[in-house]
């Protein structure tokens, strides 16, 4: 699992550990080469100021050389050489005994030794001022290290302020996580913004719509389930009486009579059972399947097809007046779930040897189905009441799960649509007006 706390410690410590190197290399270097120079300097000056005669040669230091006024001066190999390249003096032989070298500076390895040397032409004499290469670098490493020492403490402390300004700035989101680990199932409550970073409260509120949508899911669930179970109570208890009164009946034709109410009372549960579980999977926050090019036309001749028997049962005249071939954008078996219930409500509800006609248009970018029968209409006052699931007009005579347009609402909302409930065109009965988008054109 990542850590954010680990990874920024990591990338911040490692980007200060990066720059504080590279800065005390640069430091190290240049304090070096300002030490090799200053030695350089010290060389020449040595050399300048050897008294050197034909009647006087060095046997030891000058004593108004501040070039020897420190403890390192005994480092120092000086020697006097003639033209013809003969040793005439050398002071500190213990040191060793390098070579002649040329005028000026030169790095040179004589007796087992790597020297810095300088040679000052004077008259006939050269003055050889040499020191041994291992004492400068020990020398010049001293004071280099002593120069970028402090930086080694800045890298100590600076990682001790990240940590700290990692830690202090994470707290937040460790109070938040065991915020929500301390809550219950059934705490939907939103999660207080206050003293919470600027960066973390768009995660927050994001969480926050999540656990406002789960409460209004859990209380639609919850309503609907008291619903259901209040809704089949009634034909299950129906169908329970039916069979008690069956087995005390002796008489065939009672018998018979309850025997066909039985029936009917089964049909009606599985109708009601059917309609609930089509309601709960075209429940909005349930839909998942992706949609694609229906041709409206060919889904509203199945539907036809399929309602033709219950048509004919009645004497309805079934069937689609106006047609346009048209393609939605929208899932083929929720769509077929919608115009079924619709047709079958305006068999259901239509005067006998009546007529449900179906017309296919389009209308701007939506195409337009009309369903309309000859049945006894739904008042304007109750049009927006029967799209409540179970709500069932008491004046209709017709038994129903009070679910269908519900269910029909459902999938259009789904689908990005209207519904518009109206008067008949001519004479009495209800029309149906359902709107969806069309397909883009490829």
């Amino acid at each position: 699992m990542i850590s954010v706390r680990r990874k920024l410690l990591l990338w911040l410590l490692l980007g200060q550990v990066l720059a504080i190197v590279v800065t005390g290399a640069i430091s190290f270097f240049y304090v070096r080469n300002q030490v090799e120079n200053l030695f350089d300097d010290r060389l020449r000056q040595l050399a300048y100021s050897i008294p050197v005669s034909a009647s006087i040669l060095p046997t030891a230091p000058p004593r108004n050389s501040s070039a020897f006024d420190d403890e390192d001066g005994d480092d120092f190999i000086i020697q006097i050489w003639d033209t013809q390249g003969t040793l005439l003096s050398q002071l500190n032989r213990d040191e060793g005994r390098p070579q002649r070298a040329k005028i000026g500076f030169s790095t040179q390895f004589s007796d087992d030794k790597l020297w810095r040397t300088f040679v000052l032409q004077r008259d006939q004499y050269q003055v050889q001022i040499s020191q041994p290469f291992a004492d400068r670098l020990e020398m010049s490493l001293r004071i280099s290290l002593g120069a970028t020492a402090p930086i080694l403490v800045l890298i100590i402390l600076l990682g001790g302020l990240v940590w700290l300004a990692v830690r202090r700035s994470l707290a937040p989101l460790t109070a938040l996580a065991d915020s929500v680990r301390q809550r219950n199932p059934y705490s939907l409550t939103p999660i207080a913004l206050d003293n919470l970073p600027q960066e973390v409260v768009p995660l927050v509120e994001a969480l926050n719509h999540l656990l406002i949508s789960l409460q209004h899911t859990l209380e639609g669930q919850r309503k609907f389930t008291a619903d259901a179970a209040h809704e089949l109570r009634t034909p299950l208890t129906a169908v329970h009486l039916q069979v008690q009164l069956l087995k005390k009946c002796q008489d065939q034709k009672q018998r018979k009579e309850l025997i066909n109410q039985l029936n009917e009372g089964v049909i009606r549960s599985g109708h009601l059972v059917q309609q609930l579980l089509a309601l709960a999977r075209m429940e909005p926050d349930r839909w998942e399947r992706p949609f694609a090019k229906i041709d409206l036309l060919r889904l509203l001749r199945t539907v036809v097809a399929d309602l033709t028997p219950a048509s004919l049962a009645r004497d309805i005249d079934l069937g689609i007046k106006d047609s346009t071939p048209l393609q939605v954008n929208g899932d083929a078996e929720s769509l077929r779930v919608l115009f079924n219930n619709l047709v079958d409500n305006a068999i259901r509800y239509s005067f006998p040897h009546g007529r449900v006609d179906i017309s296919l248009a389009q209308t701007r970018q939506m195409g337009q189905v009309v369903v309309q029968d000859q049945g006894p209409g739904i008042p304007p006052k109750d049009r927006q009441l029967v799209f409540n699931r179970f709500y069932r007009r008491a004046d209709t005579g017709t038994s129903g799960s009070g679910l269908g347009l519900a269910i029909v609402q459902e999938i259009v909302k789904n689908h990005q649509g209207t519904i518009v409930l109206a008067d008949r065109d001519s004479g009495s009965g209800l029309k149906v007006i359902v709107a969806l988008p069309l397909s883009p054109l490829d």
